[in-house]
């Protein structure tokens, strides 16, 4: 594969022709993905660095430059993505971008204004390459952590699907999928966020530090208590339960390790679950620990990437 090519595609000017052809690639073999995901961030790195000006046939060549230098893995580590997949697309300033994180992956932002994002598995964000002179906004759908640098003069705008989360400057964690609609969550972990209906003006809550705004089963907003911050801390790569029914354990394994589970023993569904699993120690090794507390097997098809529960 051209790394032009892979250029051209990242910046969005390759042919429905020419993108079938790369995701073909790319899915072909471990090695073509791992060095698609390592061209990715080298041009995420790179654009996230460029002067303001078009992204075209110049900067593809600065990128294929910098690959041969040492100043590349520089640049990597100054913007906080060594480690992270970068994924979607980057486009010129001036247009809005957007980032889809694949099932099994978590992605680490810097906006323009020094918010900082962490999005979570299955996850898409969309935001300007620069915010105008009115509110900061960007749209997400999944679950995204934010840091916001605090501006009066500017709030930061989240549009989920169903509601708005508006802040000046605060630290906080929403859970909106597009897929879910009966599962809306904001948690708000320091400053303070207002949630509104983006369809019902009655449904509207200011959030308090260590609380959050969920839906109830009506589909009303609620505010409830945050007793467990443990769980915000997937954006360092560990899955943290706490008396959560084993059927939603496993939903939440299948989204981190990328893999679809089986679940054939409905007994096990409302079986309460506690605990703390690396991501990076895998989904055999953490179905192990559980064996210990809930009683259950397990046939694990590597080549279908499938897992059966009995």
């Amino acid at each position: 594969m051209e790394s032009e090519l892979l250029y051209r595609y990242f910046d969005g000017a390759t042919t429905p022709d020419e993108e079938r052809q790369i995701m073909q690639w790319a899915e072909a073999s471990p090695e073509n993905y791992r060095r698609y995901l390592a061209e990715r961030q080298l041009w995420s790195a790179v654009v996230f660095h460029a002067s303001r000006q078009p992204v075209r046939r110049t900067l593809w060549r600065r990128v294929a430059a910098w690959r041969v230098s040492g100043a590349a893995a520089c640049i990597l580590l100054l913007v906080g993505l060594a480690g992270l997949f970068f994924v979607g697309r980057l486009f010129p300033d001036g247009r809005m971008q957007r980032v889809v994180v694949p099932a099994g992956q978590r992605v680490e932002l810097l906006l323009s204004d020094g918010t900082k994002v962490w999005l979570n598995s299955r996850s898409r964000l969309e935001y300007p390459a620069s915010f105008g002179r009115g509110s900061r906004r960007v749209t997400l759908s999944g679950e995204g952590y934010f840091e916001v640098t605090h501006d009066r003069s500017k709030p930061f705008v989240v549009e989920t699907a169903e509601f708005d989360v508006r802040v000046l400057g605060t630290t906080f964690n929403v859970y909106a999928y597009d897929n879910d609609r009966a599962t809306f969550e904001t948690a708000l972990l320091e400053g303070s966020v207002e949630v509104a209906s983006r369809s019902d003006a009655t449904q509207r809550l200011v959030l308090r530090p260590d609380e959050a705004a969920v839906l109830s089963a009506g589909g009303r907003l609620m505010r409830t208590q945050v007793t467990d911050k443990g769980r915000f801390r997937w954006t360092e790569g560990l899955i943290s339960l706490n008396d959560v029914p084993f059927g939603e354990l496993l939903t939440r394994f299948s989204d981190y390790f990328d893999i679809r589970i089986l679940l054939k023993n409905p007994k096990l569904y409302d079986v309460r679950c506690t605990g703390k699993f690396r991501q990076s120690d895998g989904i055999d090794y953490s179905l192990h620990v559980l064996q210990r507390f809930v009683n259950f097997s397990f046939t694990h098809d590597e080549e279908r990437r499938t897992i059966e529960i009995r």
